[in-house]
Formats: C-alpha cells, sequence, structure tokens
C-alpha cells in the first residue's frame, strides 16, 4: 500500500499545470470468467484522467463493486431417524471489492478524429470479499464441506480497449475489461476462486481544467 500511494504522489507532482484534468464518473456490469462461474457485479467509479499529451492519459481510480447474489442448492445431512436423511441448504454467494487504482490511455487510432481508441490498463490494491450464507435447518441437518466467506486484499490489474466520442462539452466512453488478483488464492477448497472479471464498464468526462494549447 504504502508503494501504491509513493506512485499516486510521483504521478501528481509530474502532472504540470498545463494538462488537462476530468473527472469521470463510471458504471458497468462485469462476470467472472472462472471456468463454471456465474458470479456477476455491479461496478461503481470515480475517475480523476490527467491528459499529458495528445496520446496518452493517466487516471487515478477508486471502483466499487456490488454484488449480484447468486443462489445455488447445496445437499445437508442428518442422523435422526425420523427425518429425511437429505434436504436442501440454499446456499447465497455476493462478491464484492473496493479498489484504488492507477491507469493510464494509450490512444491506438484518431488522433485527429472526434471518435477515438484506446488500450487501457489498471495496476493498484483491491480488497474483495465474497460472502457466503446458507439457509437451512441448522439444527438437524449437517452440511459437508460448507463454502465459507473469504476476504482479501492484494495487488489487482486489468487491461483492455476503451472507444472514446469526444463532444464539445465533454466526452463518453466505453470499455471492454479483463483482470484480477495477482498471486491471490484461495486456501480452502471453496466451489469459487476470486473472480477474474470480464466487465462491461461506460463513462463520461467532465472537464475541470482547460490547457488552452489541447487537442484531441
Amino acid at each position: 500500500m504504502n508503494k501504491l500511494i509513493a506512485l499516486i504522489m510521483g504521478i501528481l507532482f509530474f502532472c504540470n499545470s498545463n494538462a488537462q484534468f476530468y473527472v469521470e464518473p463510471v458504471i458497468g456490469y462485469q462476470r467472472d470468467l472462472n471456468k463454471g462461474s456465474r458470479l456477476q457485479q455491479i461496478n461503481s467509479a470515480i475517475n480523476v484522467s490527467w491528459k499529458t499529451g495528445r496520446t496518452f492519459e493517466l487516471i487515478l481510480q477508486g471502483q466499487r463493486c456490488w454484488p449480484i447474489a447468486y443462489r445455488h442448492s447445496d445437499a445437508a445431512f442428518t442422523t435422526n431417524p425420523a427425518l429425511p436423511v437429505s434436504a436442501d441448504a440454499i446456499k447465497t454467494i455476493s462478491p464484492s471489492a473496493l479498489s484504488l487504482l492507477v491507469g493510464q490511455r494509450l490512444k491506438l487510432a484518431g488522433r485527429a478524429s472526434n471518435n477515438s481508441l484506446f488500450f487501457t490498463c489498471y495496476l493498484g490494491v483491491s480488497n474483495q470479499q465474497i460472502k457466503v450464507d446458507y439457509s437451512y435447518d441448522k439444527t438437524n441437518y449437517t452440511i459437508l464441506n460448507p463454502d465459507k466467506t473469504v476476504k482479501e486484499t492484494g495487488f489487482y490489474a486489468c487491461g483492455g480497449i476503451e472507444y472514446m466520442r469526444h463532444f464539445k462539452t465533454g466526452r463518453i466512453f466505453a470499455q471492454l475489461l479483463a483482470g484480477g488478483f495477482i498471486h491471490e488464492d484461495i486456501n480452502y477448497p471453496n466451489s469459487f476462486s476470486f473472480l477474474v472479471p470480464f466487465s462491461f464498464n461506460v463513462g463520461y468526462s467532465v472537464p475541470i481544467s482547460k490547457n488552452k494549447h489541447d487537442k484531441k
């Protein structure tokens, strides 16, 4: 975390006063790419973007990923002869995350156009939690090897393609990104892993300072 803060401070120090600044609210949807997973999230984020040249931008992002609850049935068992041997246990899995990321946009096409294509990537720290709740008769039944809630903080990276449309009063953009934790694993035999999300996001850039020499 200290290294990330030092990196952010370095970026702020080296960004000169002539740069174009934007504030960017972002919203989106993402789905886990792990095999067989059905975990999903809603994204929300705020970016502060520094346009330091015609083809390059630096980004500081705070992101919150909100859970879309996934419900599934596990089997619970009992040794009570007066009850059925097994019963359904309703399992609810809710993945969420809070991240602080540093990113960049590198323009690939559209230098002299209102329509631009960027390679966009982020690196930073993410706190992720996958919460597990069970609903069943816990007095008489037991689940063998139940899933457990996990929580971890670690380095996170993602990247992908971004389309941007320029207007006189701002910019609208859409992203396709894929990413995940760097070297973070769950040390328990859960039926799921930390998410490897593939996300679609849209946002709007609101200029908060204007460089008179700025061009698309």
